[in-house]
């Protein structure tokens, strides 16, 4: 029977009432015991085609009424939802039917406000389109131990047509474990939605929705009774007519048109209040299945619409969600293969840099890669540089060292045969190989898995000199005789032009490369100048057609903004900022004898900061020189807040490797330059003439070891900002 119509008048009074009991409740919900028996929670949006058939059906039920309690929280828009509960109310004393309001939209922000009022020891949640059935409150709290525990019921669907379906996917799970105790922790499906749990009030006492989540904010509620030790789940032992029936309908979430809102920007924002929820051990795997579940919904969307892959990059972005799990979305899709001795997320030189060359590439690769821990410390936010374009990540459990080849054979075998099988796992052969070194492992693997699989397309690049040091000196690294050298010795004097003397372990390693490779990149034409010279014009000759000058990749734009800095420039001066290594008698000499020079009111104008790991050591020396008040000293900061600085920053002050008289040419270009240069901030250069740097667009120039010229700058640097 459709109930009588109120008058505005008397909804408007109701209304204001029950406002104000609201409070009034939720002001004495401090109680010392809970009531044994139910709270149940109902949310209520637009309801009114559905609310009246919820709340009979819970009036219905078997349990005595003095035993449960139903909160109706009635959220956003006004329609007839309260009339139909309120004159349901009237038209039965009985039935203990709390109806309170709530401004804001949102079933989470309506079940909040009702988990502040609840007065039973035990809750469950209904929504206002769903039904139960007459035995579901008496079952589930017959099923309760003693020990707080969640009790699972049956769920069954109501179609549109009205018929009943207690054959899908999720009830058939639940029938699986009917009459069984499991820890939660192995069924972390079952907390991916509201229905049919009943939980201890105790332990949702500091539980709430997250509100700014347009879905699956069940999901991540629930998800934080992983936490709680030893929580079991008990599911019911099957009782006629005690099912939760779930409505679905076009508009049911599980029904929901696939979009980017939805299926991605949604459930990421899903994901990242998942990992918010600080877990361990068990709760740990739990967790990740139900990550993954999320990141399911983004895969089968970008499977479809891969063009959205960029929208999904900016939405990191913006979240400044940097630990995305890429490698999910990526499974099984690995066309490269990188071997970066160095990498990711060890903070790294070497390895940033190859994390960004994988991103110019733009091709999805599997890196292998040695175990750093011993030399290098992590910063996980590096992963963002590429995660976009990496499969499987695989780490050897080698003692790392830079020029022992006992210790590099060994890392280069294992990655090779880790290499080995996951093709077998793919089911294909890597397309493409890509080395990079100072760090020599990366190329022996290289020529191993080369010799192993010629079909595959080895690009390996030098990032600086492999058999000469800073100075010019040759590297010293024991060869021994061993099989492995002998058979790679024999590579290059069968398959190279000439002969040639390899003495150390840096000499075979890079004729090595520079024998098998099929691209060899060098960072700058001097560079490549300076190592083919030092070879045979015939060996130069051969490794020089395939050679290629690459700089060192530059950050992408989204790098820059995604983990913001506070470097602590001052808003009343220029900021130039230098990161990197501090030697007062080397590079920042000059700066700090031009600052000196300036004039009094000229210093008061700029200020100089040094961005470095030995802050004691900078601090103490910029206070003997007398420029604690133009120069300022800070901790370095990690990789991302580095970028985000460079872009705060007025000027961006680089240096040139000051070269030994010994060498000819400068083969050095600094790898900061590629991170300066897509900064949009102004560069000051501190060049050795003819140096690869030195021949950049920079804004400021001055010469190493020539005052006036930086004095010149930093004047030109004043003149331009004020």
């Amino acid at each position: 029977m459709t109930p009588p119509v109120m008058t505005k008048q008397e909804l408007d009074e109701k209304r204001q009432r029950l406002e104000r009991a609201r409070y009034t409740a939720h002001a004495n919900s401090d109680y010392p015991h809970y009531i044994p028996g139910i709270s149940v929670i109902v949310p209520c949006f637009r309801g009114e085609r559905t609310i009246e058939a919820t709340l009979r059906s819970l009036l219905d039920q078997s349990l005595d009424f003095q035993s449960y309690e139903v909160i109706v929280v009635f959220n956003g828009e006004a329609d007839r939802s309260f009339e139909i509960a309120s004159t349901l109310a009237d038209q039965h004393p009985e039935f203990n039917l709390r109806l309170f309001f709530n401004s804001n939209r949102g079933a989470g922000a309506a079940r909040n406000v009702a988990l502040s009022l609840v007065r039973y020891a035990n809750t469950i949640f209904v929504d206002a389109d769903d039904l139960v059935e007459a035995e579901f409150l008496t079952s589930c709290l017959n099923a309760m131990p003693i020990e707080p525990s969640i009790v699972a019921c049956p769920i069954h669907n109501l179609g549109e047509t009205g018929e009943i379906d207690t054959a899908n996917t999720l009830n058939e799970r639940i029938s699986l474990l009917d009459g069984k105790a499991v820890p939660v922790t192995d069924v972390p499906w079952l907390l991916g939605f509201n229905a049919c749990k009943l939980v201890p009030t105790k332990l949702l006492e500091t539980l709430r929705y997250r509100e700014d989540l347009k879905s699956g904010e069940d999901l991540v509620f629930f998800a934080n009774l992983l936490n709680i030790k030893g929580l079991k789940v008990v599911f019911e032992t099957s009782v006629s007519n005690s099912a939760y029936i779930r409505r679905l309908s076009d508009d049911s979430v599980s029904r929901q048109p696939k979009s980017f809102e939805f299926n991605v920007k949604q459930r990421v924002q899903c994901l990242s209040a998942l990992r918010d929820i600080e877990v361990g051990g068990p709760a740990r795997k739990a967790r990740t299945q139900l990550e993954r579940a999320q990141v399911s919904f983004v895969l089968r969307y970008l499977e479809e619409f891969p063009e959205d892959e960029k929208k999904l990059d900016a939405l990191l972005v913006d979240m400044a969600f940097v630990d995305f799990p890429w490698n999910w979305i990526n499974d099984g899709k690995a066309q490269g293969l990188v071997f970066s001795y160095c990498f990711l997320p060890y903070a790294d030189t070497s390895a940033v840099v190859a994390a960004k060359a994988i991103s110019e590439r733009g091709l999805i690769a599997d890196v292998i890669s040695a175990d750093m821990s011993r030399n290098r410390n992590k910063d996980e936010t590096l992963r963002f540089l590429c995660s976009r374009f990496i499969d499987k990540t695989i780490e050897i459990p080698v003692a790392p060292s830079f020029a022992d080849w006992k210790l590099n054979i060994e890392f280069a075998k294992n990655a090779v045969a880790q290499a080995r099988r996951r093709q077998e796992v793919l089911g294909k052969d890597y397309a493409t190989l890509y080395s990079r070194a100072l760090w020599m492992g990366s190329h022996i693997a290289g020529a191993l898995f080369k010799i192993e699989y010629p079909e595959v397309i080895w690009t390996a690049e030098f990032s600086d000199p492999l058999r000469f040091d800073v100075e010019g000196a040759p590297r010293i690294g024991e060869l021994p005789a061993d099989t492995d050298s002998v058979m790679l010795r024999e590579i290059i004097r069968s398959q190279g032009p000439v002969e040639l003397e390899i003495l150390t372990s840096f000499d075979l390693v890079e004729a090595l490369t520079m024998v098998l490779a099929n691209e060899l990149i060098f960072t700058n034409e001097n560079q490549l100048n300076y190592m083919l010279s030092k070879y045979p014009a015939e060996f130069a000759e051969m490794a020089r057609k395939k050679s290629v000058v690459r700089e060192h990749p530059s950050p992408r734009p989204a790098d820059y903004q995604v983990v913001k800095a506070n470097p602590g420039f001052n808003s009343n001066r220029v900021n130039v900022a230098y990161f990197g290594a501090f030697y007062v008698n080397r590079g920042l000499g000059d700066i700090f004898t031009a600052l000196q020079n300036l004039g009094d009111s000229e210093r008061g104008k700029i200020a100089l900061h040094i961005f470095c790991s030995d802050t004691a050591t900078a601090l103490r020396q910029v206070g003997e020189l007398g420029l604690a008040g133009i120069v300022f000293v800070h901790e370095y900061l990690p990789y991302l807040q580095f970028l985000n600085a460079a872009t705060q920053a007025d000027v961006l002050l680089v240096n040139d490797v000051e070269r030994s008289p010994t060498m000819d040419l400068n083969p050095f270009l600094p790898s900061k330059y590629s991170d300066y240069k897509a900064s949009e901030t102004k560069i000051w250069g501190v060049l050795d003439p003819g140096s690869p740097l030195s021949r950049k667009e920079l804004d400021f120039k001055s010469f190493n070891g020539n005052v006036p010229s930086s004095l010149k700058a930093m004047k030109e640097i004043l003149s331009t900002f004020w």
